[in-house]
């Protein structure tokens, strides 16, 4: 007999911040709490709040869960940026882009359950005091995959800009992949619309935004070319001992140039840090640039275009496609595993089931191995399926 449909439940929340996961809304999965999760350290901490490494206590799959405090006064009166933020990552499926796989609240806080990737953000690989630890190919090849972030998020419809590109903002995979996160201060553009919000890191800040001219996504190719000369060099190309001494520089284009950066990779921060950003390099130039071809001359095929035209499939199994849906979206973080009951068509799924299947697969693999065993080959076993 099929055990019972289990109760779906939705958490006890007195002031929401967030709109509740659509597969939560649908009945389809009860909503997450923090106690299905073990907390294994914190990655971590933040003006927002904090981020952890947690582990599934059913699928012992790990994520990397951020934590916004819901009684912090700032988080308070920046709500809306938080709703957009979840709305842009669900939106984006991207290979160098870190996936949000679903949220959950309780009355303290918001969590967003995110993808755990292990080789920590790059700015570890920021030279420290001159000296240089990483090859100057790997910072092409991290260039490379954020070129090619950027470059999908800015042809999404509409398109996104991201605002807040900096060593702290791009991780590294176990292969050495580089994906973009934080997408706090991203937004939209809408046509011709110019953006006008003061936002980023002020060293990363295009001059544009320093002087409120209005910016659109010329400003994410800015951001490119400063990381890349923090990269190189471990300093940032405008120095300064005060914001405003920083901005000055910025103006006036003043780069800290260093006496042994390799060329190309000069040639490169040259076309992309024009004070007028129509002057800017376009990202599939940048992948075109002696820097990035002598590297990988091939780069400009890493470029992908959204297709959008219709809703994206987010597989969380091969057996189980969710229908993407970019208002109500899905929350199946962790799989058919958290809902072994019923499958996304409601059909029955039963654990009882699911394990009686596994015991006739071993009885009946047995008994292909006993016929083996004495004899019975492969060919003949096809003969007799003929006959």
């Amino acid at each position: 007999m099929f055990p019972s449909k289990p109760q779906l439940t939705r958490n006890d929340v007195q002031n929401r911040f967030l709109p509740i996961p659509g597969t939560v809304l649908k009945g389809l999965e009860s909503e997450p709490k923090i106690s299905d999760f073990i907390i294994l350290k914190e990655l971590g901490v933040g003006s927002y709040g904090r981020v952890l490494l947690v582990q599934h206590k059913i699928t012992q799959a790990k994520y990397a869960i951020k934590c916004i405090d819901k009684r912090n006064k700032v988080n308070i009166e920046e709500k809306p940026y938080f709703r957009r933020e979840i709305e842009i990552m669900y939106r984006v499926h991207h290979p160098n882009v870190v996936k949000l796989f679903g949220h959950f609240e309780d009355n303290k806080y918001c969590y967003f359950i995110m993808e755990y990737i292990p080789g920590g953000n790059v700015y570890n690989l920021v030279p420290k005091n001159g000296i240089k630890t990483v090859p100057i190919k790997t910072i092409a090849s991290i260039m490379k995959d954020v070129i090619s972030a950027v470059y999908f998020l800015h042809h999404m419809a509409p398109p996104i800009i991201h605002r807040d590109i900096k060593p702290e903002n791009v991780v590294l995979d176990q292969n050495m992949r580089a994906k973009l996160t934080d997408f706090g201060w991203s937004n939209y553009m809408q046509g011709d619309m110019k953006r006008t919000t003061v936002c980023g890191t002020p060293v990363y800040l295009a001059p544009e935004i320093i002087n409120n001219t209005g910016h659109d996504e010329k400003v994410d190719i800015w951001c490119i070319g400063v990381l890349l000369f923090e990269l190189l060099t471990g300093i940032s190309p405008f120095q300064g001992y005060d914001v405003q001494t920083i901005k000055y520089n910025i103006n006036r284009l003043n780069i800290a140039w260093q006496r042994d950066m390799d060329r190309d990779a000069v040639d490169l921060i040259k076309r992309i840090l024009k004070f007028n950003p129509e002057e800017r390099i376009s990202l599939d130039q940048m992948l075109l640039h002696p820097f990035m071809t002598k590297f990988f001359p091939n780069a400009i095929s890493c470029l992908i275009k959204p297709d959008n035209t219709q809703y994206k499939l987010f597989i969380i199994s091969k057996d189980n496609p969710l229908t993407w849906n970019p208002i109500y979206t899905s929350n199946d973080y962790a799989g058919v595993k958290l809902r072994p009951y019923y499958n996304q068509n409601q059909n029955a799924l039963s654990q009882y089931n699911y394990n009686n299947l596994l015991q006739k697969y071993d009885s009946l693999k047995k008994e292909y191995n006993d016929l083996q065993k004495y004899g019975f080959s492969k060919s003949s076993w096809k003969a007799c399926e003929k006959n």
